[in-house]
């Protein structure tokens, strides 16, 4: 069944149901949002701000309102990780050199410095342990982040061209990296041993997550596919079509059942994972969608893009009415 939301309603074949399905739309950037982050607890966003505004944003998900702007990038922030203590933020710019590691309560600011430049991409695994970024030219850093300082254990090689995201397995035992190439670069945090490299999208790279229970891997791409890759064989589990431009991000659902993809075409896409089943297409986006993200309850979908707009839609009706 195709569903579509448009101007607050939600619109079935067949049929018409009044739904809540745009939550609240979160504004104040005024370029392209290129990543988002619901902090560990759910109760904050983090937004980064393109070419015009340079900022991270950081929301109350409760209210909708912006607490305060975390200012100091000197130019597009690409890429924002929350710790999973919930009292740091990673974000990375091309031109800064560094990762910047902002403390959530007071904004405060300090620099881990690079051994690679123009960094596009950041993550910290789930249990804290490491940070990864990645750069421009395709390597990725790899930090140990248990002790009192950060110590780089890695700079991982292998990508030819842009490192678009980097995602950590669950358990933190692998390191993915999307990339303009078209390939998925998977190391072994341990040994920074190079594990596999995934070659089936005819063109860039841009989404990448982990399920929840580390089975599967989701990869979208620029030629408008969704693989699902099993992790412990590397082989394509099922491929998931229905956008019709670029896909550039993709998200789990806290309890995997989900993925939410965002795309150029302009809408948000939720998918069943056990069948492929697309389940809903979400439409308010005005421009092409770049980032989404799952709230840590599941109940909420966010989404921002070019139009410079964070649109939360409330998926919990959509997603009960397909539990058993």
């Amino acid at each position: 069944m195709r569903i579509r939301v448009m101007g607050g309603l939600l619109v079935m074949v067949g049929f018409l149901v009044c739904s809540q399905e745009v939550h609240v739309v979160l504004t104040g950037h005024t370029g392209t949002i290129w990543d988002l982050a619901f902090s560990p607890d759910g109760h904050y966003l983090a937004s980064a701000g393109g070419c015009f505004d340079k900022i991270v944003r950081l929301w109350d998900v409760a209210t909708g309102m912006e607490l305060f702007p975390f200012i100091g990038s000197v130019d597009r922030v690409m890429a924002v990780s929350f710790h999973p203590n919930g009292e740091i933020l990673a974000s990375v710019a091309p031109t800064d050199r560094a990762v910047r590691l902002w403390q959530v309560d007071t904004g405060d600011c300090q620099l881990l410095p690079s051994p690679i430049r123009s960094l596009m991409a950041v993550a910290f695994s789930l249990d804290g342990h490491f940070l990864a970024a990645g750069a421009y030219s395709g390597p990725v850093a790899l930090w140990d982040m248990t002790g009192p300082e950060p110590v780089l254990l890695f700079t991982l090689t292998g990508p030819s061209e842009i490192v678009t995201r980097v995602a950590f397995s669950p358990d933190g035992a692998l390191l993915a990296a999307s990339s303009r190439d078209g390939t998925v670069h998977i190391w072994d945090t341990t040994s920074g041993e190079l594990v596999q490299v995934l070659r089936e999208h005819t063109d860039e790279v841009r989404g990448l997550a982990f399920s929840p229970d580390g089975s599967l891997l989701a990869t979208g791409g620029w030629d408008k596919l969704i693989i699902l890759w099993d992790t412990a064989t590397w082989q394509v589990v099922r491929t998931l079509s229905g956008h019709t431009w670029r896909v550039n991000a993709v998200a789990f659902s806290p309890d995997g059942k989900y993925l939410a993809s965002g795309s150029s075409d302009r809408t948000v896409r939720l998918w069943e994972v056990a069948t492929g089943q697309e389940i809903a297409v979400l439409e308010g986006h005005e421009d092409s969608v770049t980032a989404v993200a799952f709230h840590p309850q599941g109940d909420l979908v966010a989404s921002a893009g070019a139009d410079t707009n964070i649109l939360l839609w409330d998926v919990s009706s959509l997603l009960a009415v397909r539990s058993p």
